[in-house]
């Protein structure tokens, strides 16, 4: 299916679009559209075993920053072109990939862990380092914070940390009481002793039984990823028919949300500076999990706090995150370059 020109006359058939590959143009405003479509390339690269697909937002200027920009396990990158040519306008270069078995990549939908996640965030980075020659930063939201930070910790590992780091929400993946935070069940976490059965338990029937699938969207609590701004926007009943997101996962990925240990963990990160920010609006997951995260952390870091709630496609939204996160980016942006200049 072909869409149409994205002006105002199209709007009702934009927001009708039922194709797996321009679904995602119905969440929003026909001339964002316009302005996206006219910029954004695509790009694929090979990683662990699939082929993902990244969307590039690219400068003319070879020596722009980058930025890569990471989704969380409920959206793909379709669903944040605001967000990324809001960065594009203020000067970064932008890739925005789609982890395997999620969005337009490759692989079996619902069909990953948590680990293969973080690989493509550090290869989709190796790619991006070979392309430009320029500061390189990343950034994520929800589960993409967690991978955000758990990819950087491995750059950090091989000598390869990036410029500095965004993390809209912040979740330990090693903790297993963080996996049962984002359920209907969070408050069994609560339970002396409960978290860590139920990571050996999801360990085990993740051996069994590997790919066995498991209820996606009943297990967390979806209608309450965003507030009352974008509710009446209709975005949750769109995003309910997405055919591109999840709706099941397989016993091996719920296992990897409970028992995925960062490379560096947070109390013993010294090279990369990390910018939290945290939504109290956030009725999906508890803003004391990212607190909690925030104040393990070492390192260089910074802590800001938005009055939204999980997630928004609203412009004041974005207009928010661009100002907190291109403030934190510009300022290490200046300590590469010096770096840079003394080697």
């Amino acid at each position: 299916m072909t869409p149409p020109a994205p002006d105002s006359d199209s709007a009702p058939a934009l927001n009708a679009a039922r194709s797996e590959q321009t679904y995602w143009h119905c969440y929003h405003d026909p001339a964002l559209l316009a302005r996206v479509l006219a910029v954004v390339q695509t790009r694929h690269l090979s990683s662990t075993g699939v082929e993902l697909h990244m969307d590039l937002y690219q400068q003319q200027d070879p020596a722009a920053p980058v930025l890569i920009l990471n989704h969380g396990g409920g959206g793909y990158g379709g669903l944040f072109i605001g967000l990324a040519l809001a960065f594009y306008e203020q000067g970064y270069t932008v890739v925005v990939p789609d982890q395997k078995g999620q969005g337009r990549s490759g692989g079996v939908m619902g069909d990953f862990t948590v680990s293969e996640a973080v690989q493509n965030i550090v290869d989709v980075a190796a790619w991006a380092r070979q392309e430009f020659n320029a500061p390189l930063f990343l950034c994520g939201g929800s589960i993409g914070g967690g991978l955000t930070y758990a990819a950087a910790a491995v750059m950090a590992s091989q000598g390869l940390a990036p410029a500095a780091i965004v993390c809209l929400n912040l979740y330990d993946f090693g903790d297993p009481a963080t996996g049962l935070a984002f359920t209907r069940f969070a408050a069994l976490a609560t339970l002396p002793g409960l978290a860590k059965l139920c990571r050996v338990t999801s360990g085990l029937l993740a051996r069994l039984a590997p790919r066995l699938r498991l209820p996606y969207r009943p297990l967390a609590r979806f209608e309450h990823m965003v507030d009352e701004r974008d509710l009446a926007q209709g975005f949750y009943a769109k995003w309910q028919a997405d055919p591109l997101t999840l709706r099941t996962v397989t016993a091996n990925y719920f296992a990897s949300m409970l028992d995925t240990a960062f490379v560096i963990p947070l109390e013993a990160n010294a090279q990369v500076p990390v910018l939290v920010i945290n939504q109290q609006r956030d009725k999906m997951v508890k803003p004391q999990l990212t607190l909690n995260c925030f104040q393990r952390l070492s390192g260089p870091k910074a802590y800001a706090e938005l009055d939204w709630g999980h997630f928004s496609l609203q412009t004041a939204f974005i207009d928010q995150l661009i100002c907190l996160g291109h403030d934190w980016l510009l300022q290490h942006a200046a300590s590469w370059r010096a770096k840079q200049l003394l080697h």
